[in-house]
């Protein structure tokens, strides 16, 4: 069966966060200290009037979820930067890692930021020990800018941007997955993305 990427709707969200709390149990094999105040955040996040959202789905279930907010300069509430947006989530169910979901995600984030005029898009991600991440990013036309922070959840988190050249033509179809072995040589269970570090820059 094929997996289909299209835009989130408020009926989607509750899914969308089951996604990211299954995705961040298995990561943290099972522990996950401020779970409920994060889970809070996402779904407030997904409900905001800011943000949109594509989800991957397969039937009937959800396999996958990207947010992008506006791009800001910080947390403190400022007027977001024009062109900017920002990755501020993006995660698979665990059973999937591998399989190109999040590559998926990834494509149709990048193709909306553009329809929506924007220049840049930008996102945070663990520097250490997530080179599947890096891949990811790298293949997808992202760099790192150079700016480090202490991400409040895992390590240390580098900051990764993709300029946006060009709309797409109209009438492009969003990018679609079919199930299929990852190519990156990682070992199975590894997130194909880790891309919640320091959402509250978004």
């Amino acid at each position: 069966m094929t997996v289909r990427v299209r835009l989130g709707r408020a009926t989607d969200i509750p899914r969308a966060v089951d996604v990211y709390v299954r995705s961040n149990l298995a990561r943290g094999k099972g522990e996950w200290p401020n779970r409920n105040a994060r889970t809070e955040f996402v779904s407030h996040r997904l409900a905001g009037p800011e943000a949109w959202f594509f989800v991957a789905e397969e039937g009937d279930e959800t396999l996958g979820m990207v947010a992008v907010v506006p791009l800001r300069e910080d947390d403190r509430g400022e007027e977001p930067i024009p062109g900017g947006w920002f990755v501020s989530l993006l995660f698979v169910v665990p059973e999937r890692w591998g399989e190109g979901i999040g590559g998926a995600l990834l494509d149709a984030a990048v193709a909306e930021a553009a329809r929506r005029v924007g220049t840049e898009i930008r996102l945070w991600t663990d520097e250490d020990d997530n080179e599947r991440a890096h891949r990811l990013y790298r293949s997808r036309g992202f760099a790192p800018t150079g700016r480090t922070a202490d991400s409040d959840e895992r390590a240390r988190a580098g900051e990764w941007v993709h300029r946006i050249d060009l709309l797409p033509r109209r009438g492009a179809r969003l990018p679609r997955v079919g199930r299929r072995p990852s190519s990156s040589g990682a070992p199975p269970g590894t997130p194909p993305n880790t891309s919640d570090q320091l959402p509250d820059r978004g």
